[in-house]
C-alpha cells in the first residue's frame, strides 16, 4: 500500500522561482497523529532534480520520528549528502529522497499502530 492513502489533510505551497525552478513547502496530517513537514527545492531541466530537501516527521506534540535531508553537515555518512536522522539525533545513510520515497518510508511508523 502506497504512503499517500494515510494523509488526512495536507496544506502545501507551490513557489514557482522560474520556468523551470520551484519551490515546495508544507505539512500533511497522517493518520496516527503524525505531522510530515515538507520542504524541497526542485529542478525540471533537463531532468528533474532535489538538490536541497528536508522532510521531518513528528508526532502532533512535536516529537521527532525522523528526518530525511541533504544538507551538507555530516561528509562520514556513506550516502552523505543524503541522510537520515532517527529519533535520538542520531545520522544514518538514506537514499535520495523524494516526497513519494518518504511517505513509503514512513508507512513503517504508521502501520504498527493501525494494528492495535
Amino acid at each position: 500500500m502506497h504512503g499517500a492513502a494515510f494523509v488526512l489533510n495536507s496544506d502545501l505551497r507551490f513557489e514557482e522561482v522560474d520556468e523551470h525552478v520551484g519551490y515546495i513547502e508544507g505539512v500533511l496530517l497522517l493518520i496516527g497523529d503524525f505531522q510530515l513537514y515538507i520542504a524541497e527545492y526542485v529542478l525540471t531541466s533537463p531532468i528533474v532534480r532535489r538538490p536541497k530537501y528536508r522532510y521531518h516527521l513528528q508526532t502532533l506534540s512535536g516529537q521527532l520520528i525522523s528526518r530525511w535531508d541533504n544538507a551538507t553537515h555530516h561528509h562520514k555518512v556513506s550516502s552523505f549528502p543524503d541522510h537520515r536522522h532517527d529519533d535520538q539525533e542520531e545520522i544514518h545513510p538514506s537514499p535520495p529522497m523524494d516526497l513519494s520515497g518518504v511517505l513509503d518510508a514512513v508507512l513503517s511508523y504508521i502501520l504498527p499502530l493501525q494494528s492495535d
